[in-house]
């Protein structure tokens, strides 16, 4: 069930007496021992006056939960941390909404335990809810590796424009305010819409579409995250650098494929239940949005057909390629100077 959606001229989270608004951190961590220490610092060093700090360990079999307890434990004195650590592995759909429960903030800013928050992070994010009014607020990274060293590379280049506008990310599934490691947004967002489904595999596409049908996003340009890359990223785009060989790199460009598919499907779906409720509301925003995901529809099937196309003659059998990337890589060596025919366009993949 989705309740209704809350009209723009109510802003959330302003005291009438002027009192900062309570602000969640929601820190989730798996099997990070190597990172703890540094991450639940920088938790800890924020700078924002009223923070509710929810960490959840989801049943690490390292380390990870006796460092962030050590270091929790020397700050004793601090009302505003919580700290879990789960009984069985929830994974990760099931320790964000777990942390979502728990958490007692208007806006909540959610927090992997690989990367470094600068102290800033949350007081800035805050401010540009507040004075912008509106429901998801996403910052800029620094990239690092995993002994912290600066890669000279950002989720997106400071000094060049971005665009966070909702025909940009109806139109490509995303836009500069889609990067899930530097998210904040209201609460009321996840009463109203909840999560994500698990199948999508990330929430950073999604959470941003209903904030635009609320009251809008913003991203801030200003570097605040150090970003970590790892081996265990999820990102698309790092999976795809990462790719050894042409048949790799297809099969990863075929799930990205996939997943914008999935998620146009999942915002068309969105947009007519909205339509349904709430015509008058949303009808001039179908209108407007529905036939730039329509075409992403298309544009993404053709693709996926021409990467199996093209998986076929560099000689992956079609049951092979059905069993997934890992199951391929261990069935077949393609050499690396088969070209790989990808579109200009299609490069580099979304975050």
């Amino acid at each position: 069930m989705h309740a209704e959606i809350p009209d723009k001229s109510a802003p959330e989270g302003r005291d009438p007496a002027g009192n900062p608004p309570l602000v969640s951190i929601v820190y989730l961590t798996y099997k990070q021992q190597s990172f703890a220490a540094e991450a639940v610092r920088s938790v800890l060093e924020q700078t924002y006056p009223l923070l509710d700090i929810v960490i959840l360990d989801d049943a690490s079999p390292d380390g990870t939960a006796d460092i962030i307890a050590r270091e929790v434990r020397r700050h004793a004195r601090r009302s505003d941390v919580r700290f879990c650590r789960n009984e069985h592995n929830l994974g990760a759909f099931g320790n964000v909404q777990k942390g979502m429960s728990l958490a007692l903030g208007d806006f909540v800013v959610l927090f992997g335990g690989d990367d470094v928050m600068l102290p800033r992070l949350v007081e800035r994010m805050t401010r540009v809810w507040l004075e912008h009014d509106v429901s998801l607020v996403t910052a800029n990274a620094r990239y690092i590796d995993e002994t912290g060293r600066e890669l000279n590379r950002f989720f997106r280049d400071p000094m060049e424009p971005y665009d966070e506008s909702f025909e940009t990310l109806a139109r490509h599934c995303g836009n500069a305010v889609c990067f899930g490691a530097a998210m904040g947004f209201e609460r009321s967002l996840y009463d109203k819409f909840g999560w994500p489904p698990e199948y999508l595999g990330a929430s950073d596409v999604m959470l941003p579409f209903f904030a635009y049908l609320s009251k809008g996003a913003r991203f801030i340009p200003e570097p605040l995250l150090k970003y970590r890359v790892t081996g265990e990223n999820g990102s698309m785009t790092l999976q795809w650098e990462r790719s050894t060989n042409p048949v790799e790199k297809l099969l990863v460009w075929a799930e990205d494929r996939y997943l914008h598919l999935a998620h146009a499907f999942r915002m068309i779906s969105e947009l007519e239940r909205l339509v349904q409720a709430e015509p008058a509301r949303f009808a001039d925003i179908e209108l407007r949005i529905r036939p730039l995901l329509t075409a992403l529809v298309h544009e993404r099937a053709r693709q996926m057909v021409e990467a199996r196309a093209q998986l076929h003659e560099l000689g992956v059998p079609i049951w092979q390629q059905r069993a997934g990337l890992s199951a391929t890589r261990a069935f077949v060596e393609a050499p690396a100077t088969t070209p790989l025919l990808l579109h200009e366009a299609d490069t580099p993949l979304s975050e």
